[in-house]
């Protein structure tokens, strides 16, 4: 049974390496966590102090004969560009009864992939540690000037004693995880938003671009196409967008030291229900100093209203007082999106006297209205030109009636070109 424990730790341990080094699963995982490792020590010499019935079982007896090491890591997983280095110190501490002669050593994993060279790492520091008493090394890692792009990873050990698990190589008790990330300065990059977002009405289309730049000394390929999502599920009124409905314009290729631009045009028939549609455009971009299994920066994500003209004018009732000069109304589109089609956004507006007449309303005022923010920050709707990064606020119509009848009024406005708008009555009294 107590081998049982000890066995279910060295498993769990076991994989939280390849976590922190974002390398590959659990499953090829070869070394055990720095922390851990100590727990794996204390459970063999718990073991050793409570064995009693089961004091003459061979496999116990080997668990508890670790040495009571205990290994404190300062390092904290850096990246790395190839020709730099960083250092950190490991402390050893020795619980046992006296002192115990160290082997310091690089161990590398015989199977698993990117695993670190022996010659990036260096220590330095005492060969024995005096029983009760702790030492510290010094452990240097460089990166060569001709190393690759990846995650590599390893371990700095201090005894050449191990713990098995069945079915995995040996792996070092007394260790710290040497994980480093070798990077470069990405060479192809989108420049515009990765969220195409915007409102179409049924029948109509919409055009977005992405512009991608590429900096490196190789044309870098393009290949857009819409992802299949037939397993993602929206919540509330979203949907997947239909892939007939999207058309997709780019060259296959970005010249060195260019730009190049992705025009994504969406289409929704007549017959489109009116909500949301999502969707993910993959690129299809390489970048060499990018790692491959890790494309998720040239994925655009994609969110169009679909809407459909109303039939039917909309219709509220308000009340006038006999105090009144005037009422005005103030009509705001829905900012955000913006429009599919390049009409602006109008409004039929109508009054309907407390006699049953109906009074067209003049309008008085457009103000049009955005922001613009200097931090270069394409989220959202936001476009930039230059060194400014703006947001359109959206438009205010304002329709005025002088001299109202005291009474009950309605109020009837058809929009054209619009998904949506806020509306504000004012009543303007004397002050008699």
């Amino acid at each position: 049974m107590k081998l049982r424990v000890v066995a279910l730790i060295v498993l769990v341990v076991g994989a939280l390496p390849a976590v922190a080094a974002q390398a590959p699963p659990a499953a090829d995982s070869t070394a055990l966590n720095d922390r851990d490792v100590s727990s794996v020590q204390d459970s063999a010499a718990n073991e050793t102090n409570t064995s009693d019935a089961d004091a003459n079982s061979s496999d116990e007896s080997e668990s508890s004969d670790y040495t009571k090491l205990y290994v404190e890591s300062e390092y904290d997983h850096p990246d790395l560009k190839p020709g730099e280095s960083t250092e950190f110190t490991v402390t050893v501490t020795n619980r046992e009864d006296s002192a115990v002669d160290l082997d310091p050593h690089v161990h590398v994993p015989p199977v698993g992939e990117n695993l670190i060279e022996k010659s990036w790492v260096t220590i330095e520091g005492d060969s024995t540690v005096a029983a009760g008493e702790e030492t510290e090394f010094t452990v240097s890692v460089s990166v060569p000037d001709d190393a690759e792009i990846g995650h590599y990873r390893g371990q700095v050990a201090f005894t050449d004693e191990t713990v098995t698990y069945p079915g995995r190589p040996e792996r070092p008790v007394h260790a710290a995880g040497v994980n480093v990330r070798v990077w470069q300065e990405p060479t192809v990059e989108i420049i515009s938003s990765t969220y195409l977002r915007g409102q179409v009405e049924a029948g109509d289309t919409t055009t977005k671009q992405i512009v991608v730049e590429n900096t490196g000394d190789e044309a870098a390929p393009l290949s857009p196409k819409l992802q299949s999502e037939r397993n993602v599920r929206y919540g509330g009124s979203s949907s997947t967008i239909d892939a007939s409905w999207v058309d997709i314009e780019a060259p296959s290729s970005i010249a060195p030291g260019e730009t190049a631009t992705v025009s994504v045009t969406v289409s929704p028939p007549e017959s489109a229900d009116s909500m949301r549609y999502r969707g993910e455009l993959d690129l299809g971009l390489k970048d060499p100093n990018r790692d491959d299994d890790r494309n998720h920066w040239q994925r655009v994500s994609m969110n169009f209203e679909v809407w459909n003209q109303p039939e039917q004018a909309f219709e509220s009732s308000f009340s006038v007082s006999e105090d009144a000069e005037n009422v005005t109304l103030t009509l705001s589109p829905r900012a955000g999106y913006g429009s599919s089609s390049s009409d602006r956004a109008s409004f039929d507006v109508t009054f309907v006297t407390p006699d049953g007449e109906t009074v067209t309303a003049e309008r008085v005022q457009v103000t049009d209205r955005g922001s613009v923010d200097l931090s270069s920050s394409t989220r959202g709707s936001a476009q930039q030109q230059g060194e400014y990064s703006v947001r359109n606020g959206g438009q205010q119509f304002v329709y005025r009636i002088d001299d109202p009848d005291a009474g009950n009024w309605d109020l009837r406005v058809m929009p054209e070109n619009v998904i949506g708008f806020s509306y504000e009555i004012t009543r303007n009294e004397s002050a008699e």
